[in-house]
């Protein structure tokens, strides 16, 4: 008679069920889901108008904020404040381009949108310029100004409650929490 071969064990660590799982998504859900919160989704639209013959570049930034709310038993007006940031290319450091408030009428599982005005950023970057002429023709660099768009946040208040914010990068609202 022949030996069997000794059955390998295999164990399974951290194994989750399917349940498990299903768990952590629906508590996860509730607690996106708390009362009195606002959903943001935030497009960024632009144009760019440069000038001709000129290496400044001048682009127009706005928001359209759609706004979605969760958990509210009546209608409630919400108040959506924006701001724009941009590189201010001489200082090297983010400033604060533009901001506004808007509000909006917000009823439960409705989206609203709302629109904010337009924003100028005009800068030129660093470039070189052409002093001479001929064979002895010297650049000379010309070093950036102006202000370059950098990124936005949009914050949903309800009351004095914050019920929703959106940045555009975390960095942003570390910003946005300093400059209070």
């Amino acid at each position: 008679m022949k030996a069997r071969p000794a059955k390998k064990r295999t164990q399974v660590r951290g194994h989750r069920s399917p349940a498990h799982f299903v768990f952590i998504l629906l508590t996860t859900a509730t607690a996106a889901l708390a009362d009195n919160s606002v959903r943001l989704q935030v497009a960024v639209k632009g144009e760019h108008n440069d000038p001709k013959g000129s290496v400044q570049e001048v682009h127009q930034r706005w928001l359209e904020v759609s706004a979605t709310a969760f958990h509210l038993e009546k209608p409630e007006r919400v108040r959506i404040e924006w701001t724009l940031f941009g590189d201010d290319l001489a200082a090297k450091k983010i400033v604060r381009q533009a901001s506004g408030i808007g509000t909006m009428e917000l009823a439960q599982s409705q989206v609203a949108t709302i629109k904010t005005k337009p924003t100028t950023f005009t800068y030129t970057p660093r470039h070189s310029v052409k002093t001479g002429s001929s064979s002895r023709a010297r650049f000379k660099t010309v070093e950036a100004t102006g202000a370059r768009y950098h990124g936005w946040a949009v914050r949903a208040f309800i009351g004095d409650q914050l019920a929703g914010e959106a940045y555009s990068i975390g960095s942003i609202k570390k910003l946005v929490d300093s400059s209070k």
